[in-house]
């Protein structure tokens, strides 16, 4: 993580309406920082080795109903395996090692999307809700991602013990974590 207390984060989107939900989601979590939104393949390694973050997040290697989504799963991996590599023409040191996680998709079994990480958003749950029914295109999914929030957020209590959990999201890691213990 960076020397400051907020997580920088990257993300690969390329339809507009969803950068902006995503933008407004993210502000008003203090402890994060949205460096920017990416959506042109060809600029997007000297951006990402430009903006160093922490993290990159994107969509699910398969999505046979929003084909855009794929593309931008491998624009994401690419930038980020181009950024950190010493030889790759950029001006600038070569970018460290940030991991790389794809969001959970609407339909996860179709994507073939195994989720291995269960994100607490409990907090800004509400907040999220109202980002959704903001967005005309996504209001046949409120109720969805509402119950599958629940869901996951039992599935996060399982397997943490923390009993405050509500709602949490899913995510499937792209690179493996490296770790000196295992906790």
């Amino acid at each position: 993580m960076s020397s400051s207390d907020q997580t920088r984060l990257l993300i690969v989107e390329d339809v507009p309406q969803v950068a902006q939900y995503i933008r407004g989601l993210l502000n008003a979590q203090a402890h994060v920082k949205l460096l920017d939104v990416i959506s042109e393949g060809a600029k997007a390694p000297a951006q990402i080795q430009q903006l160093r973050p922490d993290i990159v997040l994107t969509h699910a290697y398969r999505d046979p109903y929003n084909p855009d989504h794929p593309a931008a799963n491998e624009i994401s991996l690419q930038t980020r395996v181009y950024a950190q590599a010493e030889g790759y023409p950029l001006p600038g040191p070569a970018l460290g090692a940030p991991p790389v996680f794809m969001f959970e998709p609407h339909q996860p079994e179709q994507c073939d999307f195994k989720p291995d990480v269960l994100l607490d958003v409990t907090p800004v749950w509400e907040r999220k809700r109202q980002a959704m029914e903001s967005m005309e295109a996504q209001r046949h999914l409120v109720d969805y991602y509402s119950d599958l929030s629940r869901r996951r957020g039992t599935q996060a209590v399982r397997n943490s013990g923390r009993k405050g959990i509500t709602h949490a999201e899913a995510y499937q890691r792209v690179f493996p974590q490296v770790t000196g213990e295992l906790a």
